[in-house]
């Protein structure tokens, strides 16, 4: 499991927000993955939407079917996503967030766990962990500029 975390100087309730809305995530993401973000299922966000996700992995043309797992309000968000990759076994990952108040902002936790093979962990555990980061830090600049 990878643990990241950023101080971002906006409510819980805006980046919850921000985070509910899977279908905006490509314009916070790393804009290596090239992410491409439609909603399948569900009346907008809520624990019962689908998305559906294109974009780039490990040099690799991906899709990804996503589901939310966890939806609290200004506390908790969860997305499990089922990852295809043309020549490969399917992948599964969960991003976790948890949101804190913290002054008159919010710390926003991030667990990352995954069908990660244990060597493939360790060997790159940093590059996972510097890709949440950016997606992290674009997130923080994209609610701090409004």
């Amino acid at each position: 499991m990878f643990h990241s975390s950023i101080a971002i100087d906006a409510p819980p309730e805006a980046v919850f927000d921000e985070l509910a809305h899977v279908e905006r995530h490509p314009a916070w993401a790393n804009a290596k993955a090239d992410m491409t973000m439609e909603q399948v299922a569900g009346d907008g966000p809520g624990a019962d939407a689908k998305y559906r996700s294109t974009g780039i992995f490990t040099k690799s043309r991906v899709s990804a079917d996503l589901s939310v797992t966890a939806y609290r309000p200004s506390t908790a968000f969860a997305i499990r996503l089922i990852q295809h990759q043309e020549g490969k076994k399917d992948a599964w990952y969960q991003h976790a967030y948890t949101l804190t108040p913290q002054g008159d902002g919010t710390l926003l936790g991030k667990e990352t766990d995954g069908s990660i093979n244990p060597v493939v962990r360790v060997l790159a555990g940093a590059a996972i962990k510097k890709d949440a980061m950016t997606s992290l830090v674009n997130l923080k600049h994209l609610l701090e500029s409004r």
